[in-house]
């Protein structure tokens, strides 16, 4: 079993990440591209500074022309699925998600919703069927302002979703346009796979996103049912067949691409040496990067602290806050939100962790700035 530095591992899984260190203006195929890598993206409501998958995408292949997400979606490219989290996904990978989509009877959040409803889900499915793409303002709102005040229509519409009775044919604002399957997809990106296939996949898949990944956090990436015990059958098949190396990094049984082990150099047998990422960014705090905190004390001796829901004197760090990622170490966190009106970035207050790289921040925070469409970084 090959032993990975520690060192080694946060360059791989870093590299893995494809961080752009330059400003750039992405295209459709460059977005695709990079969920793709990914596995998926997860999609986040909260505008501080910008919706979180536009944040992670926008550190990968920077500026995303308005409508270039809505277009993949319209034209099939691009789907929504409930992944890590609600996530985008590349909509070839739809038939990973399809069998788990179709037997789900109760909603995760609101239960057997569907038959409390069924005469509204029975009228939303007929006008969908004969007059097109609908929303929930259609049958009278999503409800009150709030996080979880929804009416029962978004409601609803949200379980014939997840259920893949219904799909996100595009977003206004961050409002979902729902429309049938069958009208973005082919037949194919609808056909379920095997279940045994399935966890295959969503095992090579997590594995191929990080380059390195520890056993216990596998089943995390993409939220097995089951957890790690859905994947020990799995992990041994693929492991048999050369698909993963089993390594350790530390104390900590991994699993690594074996594409990631000709680019490390943990022991004399592997030669090569994969060099230093050098870009300086600003993460999403829900980028694929960090959103395992687990994964992020662990590789980087960061504790990734997410206090949006902590109210406001009890925050330690601030409402919104970005881990800034220097080469293949982060080395704080900075508060910050965008001002639209103004055009600006602001860092309302930034705490290093460790030796700080004051220069290193001014670029992730000018390439940030940029991908966003805002003309300037100012300083609290």
């Amino acid at each position: 079993m090959e032993a990975i530095d520690l060192a080694v591992a946060r360059r791989v899984i870093v590299a893995r990440q494809g961080f752009a260190g330059r400003n750039r203006v992405a295209s459709a195929e460059d977005v695709l591209a990079a969920v793709g890598r990914l596995g998926c993206v997860q999609l986040d409501s909260v505008m501080t500074v910008a919706r979180a998958h536009r944040l992670a995408l926008a550190a990968r292949v920077g500026r995303i022309p308005a409508g270039t997400l809505n277009g993949l979606r319209r034209s099939g490219r691009l789907a929504e699925v409930w992944a890590h989290e609600a996530c985008l996904i590349d909509a070839d990978d739809l038939p990973l998600f399809r069998g788990g989509m179709l037997a789900e009877t109760e909603h995760r959040w609101w239960g057997p919703v569907l038959a409390e409803h069924a005469a509204l889900a029975a009228e939303i499915m007929r006008r969908v069927e004969r007059e097109g793409p609908a929303t929930p303002r259609d049958f009278g709102g999503a409800g009150t302002p709030g996080w979880w005040e929804w009416s029962p229509a978004k409601q609803v519409f949200e379980a014939l979703f997840s259920s893949g009775r219904l799909a996100v044919r595009e977003r206004r604002g961050f409002m979902r346009v729902y429309d049938l399957p069958e009208r973005l997809y082919s037949p194919a990106q609808l056909t379920p796979m095997d279940a045994d296939e399935v966890l295959r996949q969503r095992v090579l898949r997590a594995v191929a996103a990080r380059g390195i990944i520890t056993e216990s956090r596998i089943a995390d990436y993409f939220r097995v049912p089951g957890r790690s015990r859905a994947l020990v059958a799995p992990l041994h098949d693929l492991a048999a067949v050369g698909a993963v190396v089993s390594v350790t990094v530390g104390d900590h049984a991994a699993l690594a691409d074996p594409a990631a082990l000709a680019v490390g150099n943990a022991s004399p047998a592997v030669r090569a040496v994969v060099p230093d990422p050098t870009a300086a960014v600003l993460l999403c705090p829900f980028d694929n990067l960090v959103w395992d905190r687990e994964e992020s004390d662990r590789l980087f001796g960061f504790r990734h602290v997410l206090e949006i829901y902590t109210p406001r004197p009890k925050r330690r760090y601030g409402y919104y806050v970005l881990p800034l990622l220097v080469g293949a170490r982060i080395v704080g966190r900075a508060d910050v939100a965008a001002d639209r009106k103004g055009s600006e970035l602001r860092i309302i207050a930034m705490h290093w962790q460790g030796r700080p790289a004051p220069r290193a921040l001014a670029r992730a925070a000018a390439r940030l700035a940029w991908s966003l469409g805002l003309s300037r970084v100012t300083h609290a």
